[in-house]
């Protein structure tokens, strides 16, 4: 029945919101004090060294954290121009359910971008400190952290499509379902076009950092371009984080938002699927069933892919791949 598919839509969206919550936790837990004990043991004078170097640590990251959300607000004022402008284009071309779609993906998948830039630079120096304990250590917080911004991409997309579906079907009145899944393709168009400002503007942005770091840095101050007193290295880590991760949280989000629209388009036009509510849904359950494989493959890549040595990180890496692959490939 219709209440059991909207079930198996909805409960893995939250499922995978919870767990997302309860990771972005994990990764805060991690205190980052040097590990004062276990360096203790190996050297005495080791305890203050660690201290100066967690302080050193901190600073470069705050820096990082703070370069990186100033160019991301920077961008998402320019976006919000384009959304209002673009909007007006819209709804004179296409209608206001197709707009309202476009203004929700585009939200959606600066959101998206966004919550993928806080837990990156939040994780990365704690994975830091953790490598410094073990390699093990700094694999499972870099794991946690990446998961954050996976699990909520999907399941954030994944929620505000099925709520976008039900609020249409409820207040407009559409001439066919076909009809109603055209206009809501504008959710994809939304996706892709803030997809297209991040990655290309972050793109653009750490390029030039890049430059500055090769050609002022290390030709004119005889500044390596990984040394953090060269600016450009900053600037260089700024760039990676908005566009590696924040473009590129809005661009999965964007390709995600894309396929499926075009697959509920498709199902719309088909004779012998258009009737059946479970069969107009079958695109969303596709990706409601990947949460659900994406939480067994982290509860279980641990198990099958222990990492103590750098060449495990490649082989337990593949090894999530392996692993959901093995598992969606039924669905």
């Amino acid at each position: 029945g219709s209440f059991e598919v909207n079930l198996l839509v909805v409960v893995p969206g939250i499922l995978g919101l919870l767990w997302s919550v309860k990771e972005w936790i994990s990764v805060a837990n991690v205190k980052i004090d040097g590990h004062p004990d276990i360096l203790a043991n190996q050297d005495s004078k080791a305890k203050t060294a660690a201290a100066d170097i967690v302080v050193e640590m901190i600073k470069i990251s705050k820096t990082i954290q703070e370069g990186a959300m100033s160019f991301l607000m920077a961008e998402y004022t320019y976006m919000a121009v384009y959304i209002v402008l673009f909007s007006i284009f819209l709804v004179f071309f296409t209608g206001v359910p197709t707009t309202i779609a476009f203004v929700v993906g585009s939200i959606t998948s600066i959101l998206c971008g966004w919550i993928g830039m806080k837990i990156a630079v939040f994780t990365n120096v704690r994975t830091t400190h953790q490598c410094w304990k073990n390699l093990s250590a700094g694999f499972d917080v870099a794991i946690q952290g990446g998961c954050v911004m996976g699990l909520s991409l999907v399941s954030l997309g994944l929620l505000a499509l099925f709520a976008l579906i039900e609020i249409f079907k409820a207040y407009f009145d559409f001439s066919s379902s076909q009809v109603m899944y055209e206009a809501i393709a504008g959710y994809g168009l939304g996706g892709s076009s803030i997809a297209l400002f991040g990655r290309v503007g972050g793109g653009i942005y750490t390029k030039a950092a890049d430059v500055g770091a090769d050609l002022s840095g290390k030709n004119d101050y005889g500044l390596e371009e990984d040394d953090y007193r060269n600016p450009a290295c900053i600037a260089d880590n700024v760039g990676d984080n908005v566009g590696d991760i924040a473009g590129m949280g809005a661009d999965l989000f964007g390709s995600f938002a894309e396929s499926t629209c075009a697959a509920l388009v498709l199902v719309a036009a088909s004779p012998d699927l258009k009737d059946s509510w479970a069969g107009q849904m079958y695109p969303m359950l596709i990706s409601s069933a990947g949460i659900v494989v994406g939480l067994v493959t982290l509860l279980t890549q641990g198990i099958f892919y222990k990492v103590k040595d750098m060449p495990d990180v490649e082989k337990a890496l593949k090894g999530i791949l392996v692993i959901s692959t093995v598992l969606m490939t039924p669905v």
